[in-house]
């Protein structure tokens, strides 16, 4: 695995972390899409190791997903990266 992929994937998700907290909430849609990213991992998960068409839309969904657990509590880690997020009042 290259490098390059936990830090890229660590901008990604703090930057989507950032668009959920700037919309205060986390929809239905967001959650769903958390379940079908990871039914994507499972089947497609090497896609995005290599060099392929498909990897960016994969890796967008990844950071997303990821995005969304970090507000669980307890956060999510990933790479060696924990996401820990909250709303805040």
């Amino acid at each position: 695995m290259s490098i390059a992929l936990p830090v890229c994937l660590e901008t990604a998700v703090m930057l989507r972390i950032r668009e959920i907290k700037q919309s205060g909430y986390i929809s239905d849609y967001l959650l769903e899409s958390v379940k079908e990213t990871a039914d994507l991992i499972a089947y497609s998960g090497d896609t995005l190791l290599f060099d392929n068409k498909k990897a960016g839309a994969i890796f967008n969904k990844v950071a997303l997903a990821v995005a969304v657990m970090s507000f669980q509590s307890g956060g999510v880690q990933i790479f060696g990266f924990k996401f820990e997020s909250v709303f805040e009042l």
